[in-house]
């Protein structure tokens, strides 16, 4: 167990927040609202008051003594102004900054705060706990003993938690709790003794351990121990020694730290290190076993500059699918690559400059290099106008290899590299004609190679393309209602140019939907392919009241001519293709539904269909998806991404709460991850018990040059991959520190779980 303020939020986040506070500390108690302290602190009225010949004064019959920070009521008391006491109050109150005092008899000096009271019961309002006592000690806002005392932050013990504890101090300067000789009660079951235990007195942030994470896998049990630090006001780290029963021994950091750009999204430093992981070298042989991997995430600005650091690396690709965590953010189990990128960019009216060297880890062990950018320098000027604006772009880029000398298995000797040269000048007319919008795009791209081991000469090459949109809207309002229909025709054409002699260095396909027709094949500019296309849309957008919507939209291409750039790439070439699409959504209060869907008449063969249904119903949620994907025949993939959704969540009586999905390929009829999980919360407990079965697809990510050797291995590698996770985690709200996983879990986000 651990008991340092919760490190879920970060150094500058609202601690003092009636959301947060609520969270972690429970449900106020009614009891003991806050009092306004608008009293002389000189104040003392009583029903009777004798005023003693040595200056004593006896007091009885509704009892009032201001204090600083407060007040005292009581049945009778003795005020001895000579040393500024308040002794024998009986069946007494005292309420001070914010907390209350309850107790049968006691005394309370004024100045020093000095208190000592039997019999009561105190309420800490920042943590919401209630400790009942048989005796009381210590100064007031200072350090604090109770005796032979209970303490809780439920209002009913039945429900929730008691702590039944010999001695309770809490130190209200340092804001630290500790409870010695105790025994833990959760619904009236003793569950736990102990000698001592520490806790926080303050919903801020503190140094010290946090709750342990515990979690029974496919490895075995795995155990975090974190210790949380405050730096500064504006930085924090967490080291989390980490046990895994089937892997080993090793070691977690997280460092946190805010710059002057981004408050909202911390930058990061963080550490994964197991030595001589024993389930490694019994699946591999390699000379080294140790596993590790960090990231590092930093943007700051200065001026007109801008920084940005993005530089992550592990020891091999397959670290972050057999060491998931909750700790460190380097990367998940799916990702594909890490970024190793460093860049400052200067941003003025219309002028911009960014030098960059990027470069990328992969994830995927059989993908043995990638390509360097040291460095990239980006020129770009725009000058926008209400009618007429254009631009000029340059773009030079220095094109290294990273080999990863620790993959399994191929490695690519024959790659070419070198500089590329890009220039592209562009301008566009935009002008209102009617009830029609047109505009006129215009743009010349050039591009030139310089290759290292190579006599091939340097060639430009220019690109020319052109592109008229016509547009409409019209829309009709009436009190709630709205409807609106946005008619639109395109007309693009980009001039052949054959680039076969061009090496390829940073082109990959962009993913395909209806949205992004019109967008081209390629990110990159190593392959632009002529295309001649009319692009046709109707979308018609109608908003019923304001809790209804419903969104539809019709799209036509044509494509007028074959791209031979496209059809030099494949084997076998393909002929112009005509494509229709649509897309609807419907929204209400308790229904959302979504289809999307792509076709391709040529080749009379669905390109993509996304489909989704989310019933919500009282206590009840349940969603259902569905996915398909064929990629366009480019580079010979064949690949087909297929698989469907559902999850469902309901919420019981009493706290209770279920979760469960299940997500499958329907291609090789295997399921990708399967969750089920169970929790409670009420205003002072909250416990979660959540299971999880990933799986990986059998897809054939070896676009080319795909072996039988390399399918044992990928077989192999799927086997590896298996995960199974128990996670089972607990808050005694008011005691331990806000728990993240547990916060998602009942505020139905389970992504990241």
């Amino acid at each position: 167990m651990l008991f340092a303020g919760s490190i879920n939020t970060f150094a500058l986040d609202e601690y003092s927040s009636e959301d947060y506070q609520d969270y972690v500390r429970g449900c106020n108690n009614p009891k003991y609202p806050m009092l306004k302290n608008d009293v002389n602190t000189d104040t003392i009225n009583a029903g009777i008051i004798d005023i003693q010949s040595n200056g004593d004064i006896s007091l009885s019959e509704d009892v009032f003594i201001a204090l600083d920070k407060g007040r005292v009521k009581a049945n009778s008391a003795t005020y001895l102004q000579n040393q500024n006491t308040i002794k024998n109050i009986n069946n007494g109150s005292i309420y001070y900054a914010n907390n209350y005092f309850n107790f049968l008899n006691g005394s309370l000096n004024k100045k020093s705060e000095i208190v000592e009271l039997i019999n009561g019961s105190t309420y800490l309002r920042e943590r919401n706990l209630l400790i009942n006592y048989g005796s009381l000690s210590g100064n007031l806002g200072k350090t604090l003993e109770f005796k032979n005392a209970s303490l809780s932050s439920c209002r009913n013990n039945d429900d929730g938690w008691n702590i039944e504890a010999e001695i309770i101090n809490i130190d209200q300067i340092k804001k630290r709790g500790h409870i010695k000789n105790f025994r833990l009660e959760i619904f009236n079951k003793t569950i736990i003794k102990f000698p001592h235990i520490p806790f926080p007195a303050t919903t801020k942030r503190l140094s010290g351990f946090l709750e342990p994470e515990l979690n029974f896998t496919s490895d075995g049990l795995d155990l975090f121990l974190p210790y949380f630090y405050v730096i500064s006001k504006k930085s924090d780290i967490t080291v989390a020694p980490r046990i895994i029963n089937d892997r080993g021994t090793g070691l977690e950091t997280n460092l946190r730290y805010l710059s002057n750009v981004n408050h909202d999204s911390p930058n990061f430093f963080d550490v994964l290190f197991l030595p001589k992981d024993k389930k490694l070298k019994k699946n591999f042989i390699k000379n080294n076993y140790d596993r590790w991997a960090f990231r590092l995430k930093e943007d700051r600005s200065f001026s007109i500059f801008k920084t940005s650091i993005n530089w992550g690396k592990s020891s091999d690709p397959l670290v972050f699918l057999d060491l998931p965590s909750s700790i460190t953010n380097i990367a998940n189990q799916r990702d594909h690559y890490l970024p190793q990128t460093v860049s400052i960019r200067m941003i003025l009216k219309n002028f911009s400059m960014n030098i960059l060297r990027e470069g990328y880890q992969s994830l995927n062990p059989f993908m043995n290099s990638s390509f360097i950018k040291k460095p990239e320098v980006s020129l770009n000027y725009i000058n926008y106008g209400s009618i007429f604006s254009y631009f000029l772009k340059a773009d030079y880029v220095n094109f290294d290899t990273d080999k990863n000398k620790d993959l399994f298995f191929y490695t690519n000797k024959n790659i070419k590299l070198g500089k590329r040269l890009t220039s592209k000048i562009g301008a566009e007319i935009q002008y209102s004609l009617k009830n029609m919008d047109i505009s006129i795009k215009a743009t010349m791209l050039h591009k030139k190679y310089n290759l290292s081991q190579t006599d091939q000469r340097e060639k430009l090459t220019s690109i020319p393309s052109f592109k008229i949109k016509i547009s409409s809207l019209f829309g009709k309002i009436s009190g709630e209602s709205a409807s609106f229909i946005t008619p639109e025709i395109e007309y693009a054409r980009t001039n052949y140019k054959d680039q076969s002699k061009d090496p390829i260095f940073d082109l990959h396909q962009r993913s395909f939907s209806n949205l992004n027709l019109n967008n081209g094949y390629f990110y990159g500019k190593d392959r632009i392919p002529d295309t001649e296309f009319f692009i046709g849309k109707l979308k018609w957008l109608k908003k019923i009241d304001k809790s209804k919507r419903l969104n539809i939209q019709l799209i036509k291409k044509n494509e007028l001519k074959p791209s031979k750039v496209l059809n030099a790439m494949l084997v076998n070439p393909i002929d112009g293709d005509n494509q229709a699409g649509f897309n609807l959504a419907f929204e209400t209060p308790n229904i959302d539904a979504y289809l999307e869907a792509n076709y391709s008449q040529k080749r009379n063969t669905l390109n993509f269909g996304k489909t989704g249904l989310q019933i919500t119903i009282p206590k009840t949620k349940l969603s259902i998806s569905r996915n398909f994907l064929r990629n366009i025949p480019v580079l010979d993939s064949n690949n087909k991404i297929n698989f469907a959704e559902l999850s469902l969540e309901r919420t019981m009586t009493r706290g209770f709460k279920l979760i469960s999905g299940i997500s499958k390929d329907l291609n090789s009829k295997k399921n990708l991850e399967t969750y089920f999980g169970f929790g409670y919360e009420n205003c002072c407990l909250a416990f979660k018990l959540y299971a999880s079965d990933k799986r990986f697809s059998k897809y054939n990510l070896l676009n080319f040059q795909t072996t039988q050797f390399y399918n044992n291995d990928w077989e192999r590698m799927i086997s590896v991959e298996n995960k199974s996770r128990i996670n089972f985690d607990f808050e005694l709200k008011g005691l331990t520190g806000g728990n993240k996983r547990l916060n998602r879990f009942f505020s139905n986000n389970f992504l990241n779980l």
